[in-house]
């Protein structure tokens, strides 16, 4: 599992529990959040585009666990 480094938060693994927790997110919005995600990777052509769309849709921290799943999206559908 990858390593994220968000400054005063290290994510070592996908814990549910833990991520929520520390970002203040309930755990019912956790899947949202990777549909979301998801979401913003199939509807735009562009990343910045996908970017703005999970901007509009997201706040806060659920914004930015939202881009960091975006980015898994992307760095997996990359590589393939």
């Amino acid at each position: 599992m990858p390593n994220y480094d968000l400054g005063t938060l290290t994510i070592i693994d996908h814990d549910v529990e833990k991520l929520t927790d520390a970002l203040g997110i309930p755990d019912h919005r956790f899947e949202n959040l990777v549909e979301n995600a998801q979401k913003a990777y199939d509807y735009e052509d562009t990343i910045s585009e996908s970017i703005e769309w999970l901007a509009d849709n997201l706040r806060g921290s659920e914004l930015v666990l939202g881009l960091v799943f975006f980015g898994r999206i992307w760095e997996q559908q990359s590589e393939e």
